[in-house]
């Protein structure tokens, strides 16, 4: 039981849009369990929330780095660095921002 508390200790919530989200899938080689996960994932209100293992999350941020180092569209590096910002707010428990239409 002590295992299954760790576990839940560690699952961040991740919230994604759509792009994010598949930006994660080609970039962010997912392990295939949370691929499923990412894919199954429904949208509320425009943002996926998946609950993810915090060790799950670092290696695909680490992925989403290494395979920015390949990308020459500044538009695509910028969405990727974005994207980081998203894994980085789960990693830490913090609530991501949310834009605001004007």
């Amino acid at each position: 039981m002590e295992g299954q508390d760790d576990q839940d200790r560690n699952l961040r919530t991740v919230e994604l849009t759509k792009r994010e989200c598949t930006l994660l899938l080609k970039y962010g080689y997912p392990w295939p369990d949370v691929a499923e996960r990412l894919r199954d994932s429904k949208a509320v209100r425009g943002y996926h929330r998946v609950p993810i293992d915090a060790y799950w999350i670092e290696m695909m941020l680490a992925d989403v780095v290494r395979s920015a180092k390949e990308i020459n569209s500044s538009t695509l590096l910028e969405e990727l660095d974005a994207l980081c910002s998203v894994l980085d707010c789960a990693l830490e428990n913090r609530p991501r921002i949310h834009a605001v239409s004007m």
